[in-house]
């Protein structure tokens, strides 16, 4: 097991994708889905202008992924972008629902091609909406 951030956000995201790495590897437009694998386990850094392509592949948040990536990579780059941009609040959802309920909702993710907390986004808004309607 490898102790990279990345690696593991990596490989985490590819198991929450539900799909096989050969899959993502077209997705992403990479020749050898072996690459795929080489940066699940660490063997090999992820190309900072591939992250848009695996993030659409397997729906993890780029922009939390660039920061992983950038600040285990390039720390001292990550840095100086880091303090002269606005800053992230990254926030960790835990949901808890019968199984079936998270399944749909990582299967709804993946078919709109959305992370999880943008899709959060969407269906608050519309909930929003309803309830106002409702009023």
């Amino acid at each position: 097991m490898t102790t990279s951030p990345t690696a593991r956000m990596i490989a985490d995201a590819i198991e929450a994708s539900g799909k096989t790495q050969r899959e993502i590897a077209e997705e992403m437009g990479l020749l050898r889905p072996n690459v795929i694998s080489m940066l699940k386990t660490g063997e090999m850094t992820m190309p900072i202008e591939r992250i848009p392509a695996f993030s659409k592949a397997t729906g993890i948040d780029p922009l939390l992924l660039t920061q992983t990536a950038m600040s285990e990579y390039m720390p001292e780059t990550w840095n100086v972008l880091a303090t002269t941009a606005a800053p992230i609040q990254d926030v960790q959802i835990n949901i808890r629902a019968p199984g079936p309920v998270v399944e749909r909702f990582k299967a709804i993710c993946q078919r709109e091609r959305r992370n999880y907390g943008d899709m959060l986004s969407i269906l608050i808004g519309v909930w929003d909406g309803d309830v106002e309607k409702m009023v």
